[in-house]
């Protein structure tokens, strides 16, 4: 059973910031709130995976700088 937790959006932030994103930094509270709605609790019956979490994040975080 795997969430984010807000450790986890740290490193998010750290990752985009040395892989060349640094205005992207810090996260604006409107994309933490998406990604808390989203990955922060478990979708029962289901669960999330490390790769769900990481590759579903990835495609809001694109699509929120995106615009």
């Amino acid at each position: 059973m795997t969430i984010l937790a807000q450790k986890d959006l740290i490193k998010m932030e750290e990752y985009y910031y040395w892989s060349g994103y640094k205005e992207w930094i810090p996260f604006p509270k409107k994309l933490r709130k998406k990604l808390i709605e989203v990955y922060g609790n478990d979708p029962l019956p289901y669960t999330w995976t490390e790769q769900d979490i990481h590759e579903g994040s990835r495609k809001i975080i694109m699509e929120f700088f995106k615009a």
